[in-house]
């Protein structure tokens, strides 16, 4: 609208021009025919006349305006007022709620340069503010009006019934200069950890030395060319101080020390690799310690090779290219069994819980911590869906297992069941919000947490006990060694081992995938004690409907980017799919050229993915960006509210990000 006012305010000048033109010309016309004069003198004459007619023309617009600002003033604020405001002796103008200013001060003037550049014009044009900012009233909102820079406030006021806005702008260009040479003189804390370097070169002590004196070179050159200071206070283990402005570089860069620190290989091209945690959150050294310690464990639970920052709205990853390399020890086991039978011992009130939508490797390992608080004196029961048809068959094999009666509750039970010293055992995720009843959560006190996925979001409350170890293959992995640590040997039940090797079977993809030398120990340990492995396997048989499901899957197959493969499912799909589609997803992976696979189904008003991959691509990355995590090779994500075209749209962009990048 203030557009079309300047073009017909344009125009109108134009068509007054025009007529003075036109005027002065008859004139010119009458004096030559009227007069002696010569045609020179009377052209002369009447182009004189013409600018002086011109020159009262602007003089009488000029004037006009300035009164109309006035009284547009004296609408707005009347009385003393009005003198106030007219001398404020800081830059201010009144405009209408479209942009178009009505009114300014002297001292905004003083800033343009002219009274008509600003009287009438755009508030876009003189200052870079935009109108609507003044409704939303956000505090530290800056404009720049020449080569200074002011925070504005927008006061709504009324005159003649039209609503307007008074802004007035104070100076704060030095105040924010020092601000910025502030922050960008802050230090910032990192600590770097090398993730793998002696498990990869415990056998070769000098090709060890070499590896890791070329680790730190790296580290060392990093740290220098921000100007900071690198000190080591542990074997392979440093702490470093920057200035913050640094930081931001490094952001830009997304790390790249992580490549030069992979760069350095061992035996046969391993790579090497680092952990790294920065903050500079915090009015002291000492909570900017803390917090670069807390993005540490973040980024070491994420399964290393990466480096988290924790910012004041939470935490960035970078990195996280490679997977993570086996390094726990029996005394990480046995420390963790003795602290959980510790907690279980000072309550009566045992809660174990996995992830909606469970799985043999959730049942399974929450079936092994139920055994060990049997055997701590504590009768537990497990939260989880009993009407589940997938896990129909592990129901089926604890159905006359006297020890099972009525230890498995639905979660209203399980709330019922929460008292002052209920310990809750949240086993196979850790994000809190996957759970099968987050209300539990909540409402308990105490939080005890076993996993073998990368963490994706903090706590929101702090864990008496949080054993995260993304390089384990499965929960039922990290529940066995717990039990091998603290129980007798055939203390366990047939059925009890077949279900955890059960979790250890699905997690490996038979140990195909993602095994190391303790996981086979684990499996070891179970068939100790009875478990038969051909038992365990029984509960992986499908039949014919099933089959059927997953040829759906794969009549509808997009190969994207030329190395991954998207199947999907759109409608007529039950729960039962959801283990279809993780079969659906594997079986992609054995297609030529297919590096990747994801396979999508909507159930409701919710589209599960299942992503698999051959090791070359990070889909637990990819995933994270729709609220989902896992491993490096094995991960899954839950949308709920949105159509399938829309979540697939997403999922290709979460995979352009990060082959892109």
């Amino acid at each position: 609208m203030q557009k079309n006012n300047k073009r017909i305010a344009t125009r109108l000048d134009l068509v007054i021009c025009v007529a003075l033109a036109a005027l002065v010309l008859v004139v010119c016309g009458l004096l030559l025919t009227l007069t002696e004069l010569d045609a020179y003198t009377v052209v002369l004459l009447c182009a004189f006349g013409y600018l002086f007619l011109l020159f009262l023309y602007a003089a009488m617009r000029l004037g006009t305006e300035s009164l109309s600002s006035g009284r547009r003033l004296h609408e707005a604020f009347d009385g003393e007022l009005e003198k106030v405001i007219a001398n404020l002796g800081q830059p201010a103008f009144l405009c209408d709620v479209s942009g178009r200013i009505q009114w300014c001060n002297r001292e905004l003037v003083d800033l343009i340069g002219r009274h008509d550049l600003v009287l009438g014009a755009e508030v876009d044009d003189i200052c870079s503010l935009d109108v609507s900012a003044l409704t939303a009233n956000e505090e530290g909102t800056l404009a720049c009006i020449g080569d200074r820079l002011y925070r504005y406030e927008g006061i709504p006021v009324v005159a003649e019934g039209q609503d307007l806005w008074f802004v007035l702008f104070t100076d704060c260009t030095d105040y924010e200069q020092l601000r910025a040479l502030h922050e960008a003189e802050t230090v910032a804390v990192a600590y770097i950890v090398v993730d793998n370097i002696e498990e990869l070169l415990q056998y070769v002590q000098d090709t060890y030395r070499s590896a890791a004196n070329a680790v730190e070179d790296a580290v060392k050159n990093w740290v220098r060319e921000m100007g900071g200071v690198l000190k080591l206070y542990e074997k392979d283990k440093y702490i470093a101080f920057f200035d913050v402005e640094h930081l931001k570089k490094c952001v830009t860069r997304r790390f790249d020390v992580l490549d030069s620190v992979r760069s350095v290989r061992v035996g046969d091209g391993m790579p090497v690799t680092v952990s790294i945690g920065v903050s500079a959150i915090g009015a002291s050294l000492e909570e900017k310690e803390a917090a670069a310690q807390a993005a540490l464990d973040m980024a070491l639970q994420r399964g290393g090779d990466q480096a988290v920052v924790r910012s004041e709205n939470g935490y960035d990853y970078f990195g996280g290219k490679t997977k993570a390399v086996q390094k726990r020890t029996n005394v990480r086991s046995r420390v963790v069994a003795t602290e959980l039978c510790s907690l279980m011992a000072r309550t009566e009130s045992v809660l174990i819980m996995g992830h909606r939508f469970g799985d043999f490797d959730s049942f399974g390992s929450a079936v092994g911590i139920a055994r060990l608080a049997m055997m701590c004196g504590v009768r537990p029961h497990i939260v989880i869906n009993t009407q589940d048809p997938n896990l129909a068959p592990c129901f089926e094999k604890l159905e006359e297992v006297e020890d099972y009666n009525d230890v498995f509750v639905g979660a209203s039970v399980g709330m019922d069941l929460i008292r002052p010293d209920t310990l809750l055992i949240v086993v196979d995720v850790n994000n809190l919000d996957h759970v099968e009843s987050p209300d539990i959560v909540r409402n308990v006190r105490d939080l005890a947490i076993i996993d073998h996925h990368r963490k994706t979001t903090e706590f929101p409350k702090e864990p008496l006990l949080a054993y995260i170890e993304p390089s384990a293959s499965s929960a039922s992995e990290l529940v066995s060694e717990i039990l091998e640590q603290h129980m007798f040997a055939k203390s366990l039940l047939k059925e009890e081992a077949e279900l955890l090797l059960a979790g250890i079977l699905l997690d490996t993809k038979q140990f195909t995938r993602n095994t190391g030398s303790r996981t086979f120990g684990a499996a070891l340990f179970l068939r100790g004690e009875g478990a038969i492995p051909g038992e365990s396997n029984d509960l992986f048989r499908a039949d014919v409907n099933d089959l059927t499901k997953e040829a759906r899957f794969h009549t509808n197959v997009l190969i994207y980017r030329e190395k991954i493969a998207i199947s999907y499912v759109d409608e007529g799909a039950d729960a039962s799919y959801r283990v279809v589609a993780a079969k659906a997803a594997d079986k992609l992976l054995t297609v030529k050229g297919v590096y990747a696979s994801f396979a999508l189904v909507a159930i409701g008003n919710r589209i599960h993915i299942s992503a698999r991959s051959d090791g070359s691509i990070n889909v637990q990355l990819i995933l994270e960006a729709l609220n989902g995590g896992g491993h490096y090779d094995v991960a899954g994500a839950q949308v709920e509210g949105e159509s399938m075209q829309a979540v697939i749209v997403r999922l290709r962009e979460a995979i352009d990000r990060y082959l892109d990048q």
